[in-house]
């Protein structure tokens, strides 16, 4: 197997057909290959359309937008008569891809989603499809509404003979079953005693991939997009043991839809261990945004921080499932770093604890942030991942916190040193938060994890019941350079 490092997915749509005006130019076709050449990037996955419709000449699935007699978006239209222009050029969309990855040396994977939540009583929804329209039967009723019920047998062929189409039609690299996006396959009750049958389901995905495989006399790798907890995928019926310990899986991409917060201590640890002993690796989803007081798309030194906490903890390559666009400077030169951890060692970093999202917790991936520090409630604490070793290091804790003032009496510890409140530097964010920076000496932080404490011992005794909030914590670590003699 080869040493993959940075994985890059392009879902077909958000980076790529929505955006270019038709007729579709070759160029243009080019562009999810073209924009990752001569960056760290060495795979690329794909998405097959939307989930429900395929961009490409399928004959085994229903083709984007042909069940729509007015599309209702712009996007979706720019879609369709792009892939309509490319078929009239006499070119099948997938195939413009796959072989300009080859031409540029880099490894295709694809990617189906396994479920869907779009509503069948809206015919014209450009993410539904003609058999789900058909089949409102089949569909789940509760928590997971709308998604296919994959108790009936139907509705499993209907995703497996696109896994089998492409692996043999298509000269793929690999196939990767994402099994996150709306991760609802049985009515909850049934979860438990039905989750065997996606375990089935991967039994003969992976079968038709070997078999494809012998055929072309080269290894089309089959994995899975899995939940980053054990708890959430097994509430979700996703067996990610089994299919490690047995083979099915050539790797796992552990992700979390909506919750899209950079994370250095991603919990993805445990599918490292499940994967020693066996060819399967694993490739974490470093995900894109920064705290939302920051302005989005997290920046270079927060990518530094996170790919090297990933690195830090035993992961095979890191997969980023979605990325600002289009690329500029700053983004071709983190597709650039983020595969050596050698040369992010003593580059500067931002590491920040991500807050918690109640979509994430609801599949067993939670954060303590935000924290109340009402008086009289005792130290409160929590942790914040760093990979740096610190040799020559300049390092800054800094705590996001509102309704604090500056006569609060209070605390503030690292791994159980007291820190100066009479050097803190703070400064307002608005009218309702501060930051608050200490600049820290050295040995204070470790490797791995470290621990914050924090408590407010008393406030000014005219202010009213505001509870001061510890909303965010991050380390800033720069490293001195060089400038050039002037």
């Amino acid at each position: 197997m080869s040493e993959r490092r940075v994985l890059f997915h392009n879902d077909a749509r958000h980076s790529y057909i929505y955006y270019y005006d038709p007729p579709m130019r070759l160029e243009e076709a080019w562009k999810p290959i073209d924009e990752i050449v001569g960056t760290g990037v060495d795979t690329l996955i794909y998405g097959l359309g939307a989930g429900p419709t395929m961009f490409h000449d399928t004959d085994v699935g229903e083709r984007w937008g042909t069940h729509i007699g007015k599309f209702q978006e712009i996007a979706g239209w720019r879609a369709y008569e792009n892939l309509k222009s490319l078929r009239n050029q006499g070119f099948d969309p997938l195939n413009i891809l796959i072989n300009r990855a080859q031409d540029k040396g880099i490894e295709f994977f694809v990617s189906l989603r396994m479920s869907h939540p779009a509503d069948p009583s809206e015919p014209d929804d450009m993410f539904t499809w003609t058999f789900r329209n058909e089949h409102p039967e089949w569909c789940l009723k509760g928590p997971g509404k709308f998604a296919f019920d994959w108790t009936y047998p139907e509705v499993r062929a209907e995703r497996f003979a696109l896994i089998e189409e492409t692996v043999n039609k298509y000269d793929i690299d690999g196939f990767e079953v994402d099994w996150t996006f709306w991760p609802h396959y049985f009515e909850d009750d049934a979860v438990q005693e039905k989750a065997q049958i996606l375990t089935r389901f991967m039994v003969e995905a992976r079968k038709t991939a070997d078999l494809a495989s012998e055929s072309k006399g080269k290894k089309i790798l089959i994995g899975a997009r899995v939940l980053p907890t054990l708890k959430g995928n097994t509430a979700a019926g996703i067996d990610v043991t089994t299919w490690i310990k047995t083979g099915l899986v050539d790797f796992v991409i552990p992700t979390i839809y909506e919750d899209m917060q950079l994370d250095s201590d991603f919990p993805f640890e445990w599918l490292v261990e499940l994967g020693r002993g066996t060819d399967c690796r694993v490739y974490p989803s470093l995900q894109t945004h920064a705290l939302p007081d920051q302005g989005g798309h997290a920046n270079l030194k927060q990518y530094r921080a996170g790919a090297a906490a990933y690195w830090a903890k035993g992961a095979d390559g890191i997969h980023l499932p979605w990325f600002k666009w289009p690329h500029g400077a700053e983004e071709r030169a983190i597709l650039s770093e983020i595969r050596d951890p050698n040369v992010l060692a003593h580059q500067p970093k931002h590491y920040f604890s991500k807050p918690s999202s109640k979509y994430a917790a609801s599949y067993g991936y939670d954060a303590t942030l935000p924290m109340s520090l009402a008086v009289g409630t005792g130290v409160k604490t929590a942790t914040i991942f760093i990979a740096d070793d610190f040799k020559g290091a300049l390092s800054t804790l800094r705590l996001i916190t509102a309704d604090t003032t500056n006569l609060d009496e209070m605390t503030v510890t690292i791994n159980d040193v007291a820190l100066d409140q009479e050097t803190v530097w703070r400064r307002a964010i608005g009218y309702l938060g501060e930051v608050l920076d200490y600049r820290l000496k050295p040995g204070l932080l470790i490797t791995g994890l470290n621990t914050v404490g924090v408590e407010i011992l008393s406030r000014p005794h005219n202010l009213g019941t505001e509870s001061p909030l510890l909303n965010g914590i991050e380390v800033i670590i720069d490293y001195p350079k060089p400038t050039a003699q002037t």
